[in-house]
């Protein structure tokens, strides 16, 4: 029909500033995709794909500002992997890495969507429970160490048992300065080290 006829001509018209336009847009979406690649490289860390201790330092005084605002507590989880010096040194830095993603993976589908999982050191990683009530990050530190201690890992050197020992502090209730609990947190958990290990202090 003639409406078509036209219609077609309209496009083939548009056709060379179609492709200007995409010519012009495409390297802007390239640029966005990198940028956005690049923020995950600064803000996530590379083996577990867990947040990076920067991105913790950078959302902090948010995240306290809101607790505060809505008086809830932040739980605090220091926690890391027992005797995982001797995993290296016995089966190598890559059954080590294999044992690290997998309890990474294992802590982040154990709490909310809205916690924050973070890598924070090297077998250390910084759990903050976000809008919780008093003593539930106690509860929570608990599920996670039974779930850890339940779990074969399957690595290249054949199946492994691991545990994890956590340190709890909660935000404003043990100190109204997040590093001052995250200290605590920290403290807490070289106490459940010295205590035997694979437990919640």
């Amino acid at each position: 029909s003639e409406e078509e006829r036209q219609l077609i001509e309209k496009v083939k018209q548009a056709m060379p500033q179609l492709n200007a336009f995409l010519e012009q847009t495409l390297p802007v979406l390239e640029a966005k995709r990198y940028a956005e690649s690049l923020k995950e490289l600064t803000i996530k860390d590379p083996l577990t794909g867990l947040y990076n201790r920067r991105f913790v330092e950078q959302v902090l005084d948010n995240i306290t500002a809101g607790i505060l605002r809505r008086s809830t507590v932040l739980g605090v989880l220091m926690c890391d992997v027992d005797y995982f010096k001797k995993v290296n040194d016995q089966y190598g830095h890559d059954v080590g890495d294999e044992i690290l993603k997998e309890i990474a993976r294992v802590l982040r589908e154990n709490v909310r969507k809205s916690d924050i999982v973070s890598r924070f050191g090297g077998e250390e990683f910084l759990i903050l429970l976000v809008d919780v009530r008093k003593g539930d990050a106690e509860m929570v530190a608990e599920k996670l160490r039974k779930k850890v201690e339940s779990v074969t890992f399957h690595t290249k050197a054949g199946p492994l048992k691991k545990t994890i020992s956590i340190g709890v502090s909660e935000f404003p209730v043990d100190s109204t300065g997040i590093w001052q609990v995250i200290k605590f947190a920290d403290v807490a958990h070289y106490k459940a080290k010295e205590l035997g290990r694979n437990r919640v202090v």
